[in-house]
């Protein structure tokens, strides 16, 4: 299962944790990781137009990101990658699990 936290500081997303793998299919054909993956690096590709301070960790164990920077455009961007996360858990909630974690 992938474990998505939302980190939260002060009532604002400032980030994320994903650990962990779908097993819905083969390693390399797995759709649910990959659509996790493309959410989470979409999300920080953009984050780099608006903050000029990004944590990003991609180990190989954990995808992590953080900004504490605040603005209208990051909040929409982790607002953007929230309801991606949300719309795989409508259709693959076996797979997939959101938290959310005060940090």
């Amino acid at each position: 299962m992938i474990n998505v936290e939302v980190l939260i500081k002060d009532d604002r997303r400032v980030g994320y944790e994903i650990r962990g793998h779908a097993d819905f299919a083969e390693h390399g054909s797995d759709i649910v990781c990959s659509a996790v993956t493309i959410l989470a690096y979409s999300c920080v590709n953009t984050l780099d137009q608006y903050a000029d301070k990004v944590e990003f960790i991609d180990d190989g164990d954990i995808l992590y990101l953080r900004t504490d920077e605040d603005s209208k455009e990051i909040a929409t961007v982790f607002a953007y990658f929230e309801t991606g996360v949300q719309t795989l858990l409508s259709n693959y909630g076996d797979y997939v699990k959101l938290n959310y974690k005060e940090t």
